[in-house]
């Protein structure tokens, strides 16, 4: 295994990131990839996801090619992909997953790139030729590859970033016009999802009493912003809520960005809708466990400098516990939901 620092950049002319995950994971990652793209500007870099990251790939800019690992019943977009790796067409591969993915360590050893570096893990290490020590439980995500970007002698920003094609602004702000969500006041969209992690869906009880207590609050407009295949989930918000309220989607993922762009505010669990949020500049306010804050979620490690350049400010209330957000008490999310509104009408102010 050779030190990080003998990868000569100046030989490196194509790149292949791998970055197996979701929305989120995805968007974490575009710092890095911003990084990459300022260190080697001679190289070309494809970013290899999974089918569920396949659309969030598209909003990213600092990529040359987009690849996708599909599933089994796929097999001969796999194999193609599988030439691609053999043929050692790449110099660099670059594995962003901190925990051993069995897919990203049979892509790696497929791969006849001369370098591959990734984190230490505790299995599947041979199949790399680089390694940085493994990530601290509480490390941010952000801290984890800004070690990757130092160990390639990039200089890394912690801003997150996205893409949105040409015509999205124009159909986002047609969406929420079509719900009354165009007038003045704060808009403050409402992203109950995450509803297949247990711990880091907060109750729908809760949401429903925190929307209560938002939704009358003076100059507030809240709406409910849904996924694919969360109708009747929001309807049971909204009926233990006992008023009724907008409810905008499911879009598109390049019309959601265009749309929270066009907002005050998101309220949300830990989701990547929320990176969305930050990636596009709205504020956040989040609905965490003790792992989600300190891993995943904003302001990040070195995010405060940024707040001079347009960064906005994000909130968040935060469980005891580690794993789990389900014990966040009500009053507590409303009092850091109000100083979050509060922060977004002096920012509304200070534009207008």
């Amino acid at each position: 295994m050779m030190p990080v620092s003998r990868i000569p950049a100046g030989d490196v002319k194509r790149v292949i990131v791998l970055c197996i995950g979701r929305l989120g994971d995805l968007i974490v990652a575009t710092p890095l990839l911003a990084a990459l793209r300022a260190r080697l500007p001679q190289a070309r870099i494809a970013l290899l996801t999974g089918e569920r990251g396949e659309d969030a790939a598209r909003l990213i800019t600092d990529a040359d090619e987009r690849l996708c690992v599909r599933r089994w019943t796929s097999p001969l977009s796999n194999l193609a992909l599988a030439w691609r790796l053999l043929s050692g067409r790449d110099d660099l591969l670059l594995d962003l997953n901190p925990a051993f993915s069995r897919t990203a360590w049979l892509l790696a050893k497929l791969s006849r790139c001369r370098f591959k570096l990734t984190f230490k893990k505790g299995r599947g290490n041979a199949a790399y030729t680089h390694h940085i020590h493994p990530p601290g439980e509480a490390e941010h995500m952000l801290a984890r590859y800004r070690r990757l970007a130092d160990a390639l002698g990039a200089s890394y920003e912690p801003r997150l970033r996205v893409s949105i094609p040409e015509g999205e602004d124009a159909a986002a702000r047609d969406a929420l016009a079509a719900h009354g969500l165009d007038g003045g006041g704060l808009l403050v969209g409402v992203f109950p999802g995450n509803f297949k992690k247990f711990d880091n869906r907060w109750p729908r009880r809760k949401f429903a009493e925190l929307l209560k207590k938002a939704s009358a609050a003076e100059g507030v407009k809240c709406f409910l912003l849904l996924g694919p295949g969360e109708e009747a989930k929001a309807q049971r918000i909204l009926s233990k809520m006992g008023r009724s309220l907008p409810v905008v989607g499911p879009l598109s993922l390049a019309r959601t960005a265009a749309l929270l762009r066009r907002i005050d505010l998101l309220v949300t669990n830990a989701t990547g809708t929320a990176h969305l949020a930050v990636a596009v500049g709205t504020p956040t306010f989040s609905i965490l466990g003790g792992y989600t804050k300190a891993v995943w979620m904003y302001p990040a490690p070195g995010q405060e400098a940024l707040s001079g350049s347009g960064f906005p400010r994000h909130f968040s209330v935060a469980s005891p516990s580690w794993s789990s957000c389900r014990d966040v008490r009500v009053e507590d999310a409303w009092t850091g939901l109000q100083q979050a509104l509060d922060y977004c009408r002096s920012r509304k102010g200070a534009a207008a």
